[in-house]
């Protein structure tokens, strides 16, 4: 792609504010195919402004910015007021045009010489060509004007123009008339042009929504260091056939639809009009066809619909309707009841292809499977998952409307628009990565955008012209930073058997999730919630699902054991050779995984009943471990526990016997007492062996073998957890961090799980009775926005490349949930 990175730059860049008169004599000068035109009223206040811009500073790696601060004919010229044009020569590219009073010096030599000028005759006039830099560009002097182009063919066609002109189209002469003077740049755009632009700078796509937008557009750029603004019109002489013009003789209404978008959306688009039937026949212009051939079949639902917006997802798209009459329009829609998720129920919805047919270009290719009602909000969608993660959102209340962020950059709009769209920066960044040239891609992935979250763009029809408006500033709000929202969900086929774990995904560098179903069905599912796989075992799987990487390459399976089989997976669900390894004798404890040195040396313990059996990565008996059997059975996993440069092994017996092991199995430690186990396993906690004992004590064993008990006041059921450093209690129902003791609701709670993620700490206890999710930092301050929905411990780590961390957690009985701490 040549030469086109001033265009994508201003796109980015500018924005639009006063409007005054200014002579059309530059104008006049113009390639007639123009696209683009970037109107410079202070060419040195527009450079200095584009330099001190933050995120252009912090992201000079990308070609379109360098292009636009290196572009030749910018350097050379002295003139403050110009236009620089942007027409397409070719099939894929653009070149460009740029005209001002004449300036001797682009033509001349330099006293250093630091440029060429070349001559060129063409139809009696000269034409030069200079290079500078490494870089030429064409110019020829026209009365008192300077035109220059990279295209010699431009300047020809100038040339050629003179002498016999072409009229300026219209709407552009008005456009151009109204653009102000007072800020440094203005930027003209073809609204009939902008889907070609859009191909062109994307090739990778085709945006057919753009597809005749509107007529010409103009806007003047207010640039500041950490924000960018466009405010300015679109006119055109025959609108009715224009995605805006469907807008005439309607007035714009107040856009709600932010209320129910989660923070997680890609973005949304919400159209609003006054009156249905206005609508109606502005659509079937746009249509091209007759007004009795649009169907009539949702007329009395959309004539007491103030707003119709998408709801873009990750994975999929939702329609939502803001309905002046709710009640009324769930009856018309005469839904059969399919689903009922959180007290809220879902409904099928017969006529799916029913928007699409008569709200085309509006809403294209939607297939309004399901829906449901939430107080003014009638949401459809094509999956009931999707609605689920909506009313999940509004429940948790995760939604853009709250973020402050968004109410900082939608303060100063009007709140009716015809058209509002939204969109996150995160997601224009993938977008333009995925779609711009090859060359490109890598600049646009490594592109810093650190503080701004979301652009906007506000359309407003009125009479024969509409104002548009649009904003990209960094947030100085916290807003999300401090919130948690649910961006995935999961339905399986059957209920949930064993608690959703996090797991490693090596192609990815993140993590997926791993289930199981009272159908013994074990899933691996994606970030995203996609079913990667599923496979069914022979029972289910004791404690949770493991990962080892049995060729130290990098590429990590699934280890986990039933009550008869040990089994390793691969990430395409495949057995891993020599397993599935079947034991003739039960498995009675979940495997114990043992890496010593970090060094991928795996040892597997299995247990069953009163014997230890330990195997290699490979499957392989460990001949080296000696140790064979307790005098009872083990009611514990066996545990490792490294204490400065030692390792113990140790294991709790039925009986109250504590044997503690090294690595070959021999008696490292003589434990002298007989301990009264709880149910919690041991932790190194102040350098010593630590638990808790069914009456409530707190128990540590030394290295010399000798116990000291603490009395807590547990109760017989306690749960612990700890860390050399932290200890973490739970009894009935207080939790206690290091010390600090919280008073929870009275409810059935699970056993809390501590995570130790990049230096710091969470803990984490879930309510299963009133399905409450806690986390709480190493203080026992809960995080901002818990508790959130989950019906299961949650496993805690990050899932993708951002810095954020997710969890998972057990949703309904056959659902499993997505959840991401921002």
């Amino acid at each position: 792609m040549k030469k086109i990175a001033a265009v994508l730059l201003i796109f980015i860049t500018i924005s639009c504010e006063d409007t005054s008169k200014k002579s059309n004599s530059l104008l006049d000068h113009i390639p007639r195919d123009t696209q683009i035109i970037i109107k410079i009223n202070d060419l040195e206040g527009a450079a200095s402004k584009l330099r001190d811009n933050n995120f252009i500073k912090n992201n000079n790696q990308i070609a379109f910015f360098e292009y636009f601060k290196n572009l030749s004919i910018l350097d050379q010229t002295h003139q403050t007021e110009s236009i620089l044009c942007f027409s397409p020569l070719g099939k894929n590219d653009y070149e460009y045009t740029y005209i001002s009073k004449f300036d001797p010096s682009v033509i001349n030599t330099d006293s250093l010489n630091t440029k060429q000028i070349e001559t060129i005759n063409y139809s009696e006039n000269t034409i030069y060509k200079v290079t500078s830099k490494g870089e030429s560009f064409f110019a020829t002097r026209q009365d008192s004007l300077l035109i220059a182009s990279s295209s010699q063919l431009l300047i020809e066609n100038a040339i050629r123009m003179q002498a016999a002109p072409i009229p300026i189209d219209k709407d552009l002469q008005k456009v151009y008339e109204v653009s102000g003077t007072e800020n440094t740049l203005s930027v003209l755009v073809n609204g009939k042009k902008l889907q070609n632009i859009h191909n062109t700078l994307l090739p990778n796509t085709d945006l057919k929504s753009l597809q005749n937008f509107s007529g010409w557009i103009s806007a003047d750029a207010t640039i500041g260091q950490d924000a960018m603004y466009l405010d300015g019109i679109a006119i055109e002489k025959d609108s009715l056939s224009s995605t805006i013009g469907i807008f005439d003789n309607t007035i714009a209404q107040e856009n709600k639809i932010s209320k129910v978008t989660p923070v997680t959306a890609r973005g949304f688009i919400s159209y609003t009009y006054d009156d249905f039937d206005i609508l109606k026949k502005n659509l079937s212009v746009a249509q091209d066809r007759e007004l009795e051939d649009i169907p009539g079949d949702l007329d009395d639902i959309l004539s007491g619909v103030s707003e119709v917006g998408m709801i873009f997802l990750e994975k999929e798209n939702i329609l939502v309707l803001n309905s002046l009459n709710p009640k009324t329009a769930q009856e018309s829609l005469a839904g059969d009841k399919v689903d009922t998720y959180r007290n809220t129920p879902i409904y099928s919805y017969k006529g799916s292809s029913a928007f699409s047919q008569i709200l085309t270009p509006l809403v294209n290719d939607f297939d309004a499977k399901y829906y449901f009602v939430r107080d003014d909000f009638i949401i459809f969608g094509s999956s009931i998952g999707a609605l689920k993660d909506i009313i999940a959102n509004i429940l948790n209340q995760t939604l853009l409307y709250d973020q402050e962020y968004y109410k900082a950059t939608v303060k100063d709009l009007s709140d009716e628009s015809s058209i509002l769209i939204a969109g996150t920066i995160k997601n224009t960044k993938e977008y333009i990565s995925q779609n711009v040239e090859e060359e490109y891609s890598s600049q646009w992935e490594a592109l810093k955008d650190k503080g701004y979250q979301i652009g906007i763009v506000q359309i407003i029809k009125e009479n024969d012209f509409a104002h548009v408006h649009s904003i990209l500033q960094k947030s100085r709000a916290k807003g999300a930073a401090t919130s948690v929202t649910q961006t995935a969900s999961t339905t399986l086929e059957n209920k949930v058997l064993t608690r959703p774990v996090l797991v490693k995904n090596h192609r990815t560098k993140g993590m997926d999730v791993a289930v199981q179903d009272i159908e013994n069905n074990v899933y691996l599912i994606s970030d995203k919630g996609a079913i990667f796989w599923k496979k069914q075992v022979d029972g289910e799987i004791l404690g949770d699902i493991q990962q080892i990487d049995i060729y130290k390459n990098g590429r990590y399976q699934l280890l986990f054991n039933t009550a008869n089989t040990l089994y390793l997976v691969d990430r395409d669900g495949k057995d891993v050779k020599p397993y599935p390894k079947t034991f003739e004798k039960p498995i009675t404890q979940p495997l114990a995984l043992f890496d010593y040195d970090k060094s991928k040396r795996y040892r597997i313990v299995i247990t069953q009943g009163n014997e230890i059996k330990m195997f290699d990565a490979e499957a392989k008996a460990v001949t080296g471990f000696r140790f064979k059997n307790t005098e009872t059975e083990l009611i514990l996993p066996p545990k490792h526990i490294r204490i400065g440069t030692k390792d113990y092994i140790l294991l709790s017996e039925k009986n109250g016997t504590l044997t503690i092991l090294d690595r070959i199995g021999k008696p490292r430690v003589n434990v002298k007492e007989k301990v009264d186990f709880s149910k919690n396993e041991w932790y190194q906690y102040l350098n010593k062996f630590t638990s808790t004992t069914k009456s409530g004590k707190l128990i540590q064993v030394q290295n010399d073998g000798n116990a000291v008990e603490q009395n807590l006041s547990l109760h017989e059921d306690n749960r612990m957890v700890a860390t050399n450093k932290t200890l973490v209690t739970f009894s009935e129902n207080k939790l206690t961090i290091k010390g600090k003791t919280l008073e929870l609701d009275f409810g059935v709670y699970t056993e809390p799980k501590l995570y130790f993620i990049n230096n710091k700490i969470y803990i984490t206890i879930t309510d299963i009775q009133a399905k409450k999710v806690y986390l709480y930092d190493s203080n026992a301050d809960l995080f901002p926005n818990f508790p959130v929905y989950g019906n299961s411990v949650l496993s805690l780590g990050n899932m993708d490349k951002d810095p954020n961390l997710e969890f998972v957690v057990q949703g309904e009985e056959n659902g499993v949930l997505i959840y991401q701490i921002n």
